[in-house]
């Protein structure tokens, strides 16, 4: 089952890209343009990591094809034994290279009503819940307006459950 989570990440992944290259090269070669290295105006006036719903779907995305890699590799088990430290130390390795500004706190939430508690400071975190078997996994990227998540149990289902960016609840 982790295999299938597997592919159905990769593939979501390359899919977006492939298919803006695919229009990009065909735009660029029927009207004979070639592109600019100068930045765009929006590159200028781009917001801050963590602002936007694109920019935390990306961030659990990067996330869970960590996770995916690293229960493969640990007999697909994300966490064993309630031993979440390994599983937290790969999935933040991974999002050091693509987002460094993104926390992934030490200490594994419950689950998802315990992930989308909205953050006191602005920022990013990506908060970790690994099922009772350690066999499936909630990965829930949270700032202190929004939160995206990506829950995998094959208890539950064969597939992800993808909860699409929404408010996150704010703290009392």
């Amino acid at each position: 089952m982790v295999w299938r989570a597997l592919i159905v990440t990769l593939v979501l992944g390359c899919t977006p890209a492939c298919a803006q290259d695919a229009s990009s090269a065909s735009s660029l070669a029927s009207s004979g343009e070639l592109p600019s290295l100068a930045p765009s105006s929006s590159a200028e006036t781009s917001t801050p990591m963590g602002s936007s719903d694109a920019e935390l779907e990306l961030v659990v995305r990067a996330a869970y094809t960590a996770a995916s890699a690293f229960a493969v590799a640990h007999g697909n088990y994300f966490a064993r034994d309630g031993v979440v430290g390994p599983l937290r130390d790969a999935v933040a390795a991974a999002l050091t290279a693509g987002y460094p500004s993104v926390v992934v706190p030490a200490d594994p939430v419950a689950d998802i009503e315990a992930g989308r508690v909205c953050l006191t400071t602005p920022g990013m975190e990506l908060k970790i819940a690994p099922n009772t078997f350690g066999d499936g996994v909630t990965l829930i990227a949270v700032t202190d307006a929004r939160y995206f998540a990506y829950a995998y149990d094959p208890h539950e289902a064969d597939d992800i459950k993808i909860t699409a960016a929404t408010d996150c609840i704010k703290p009392n």
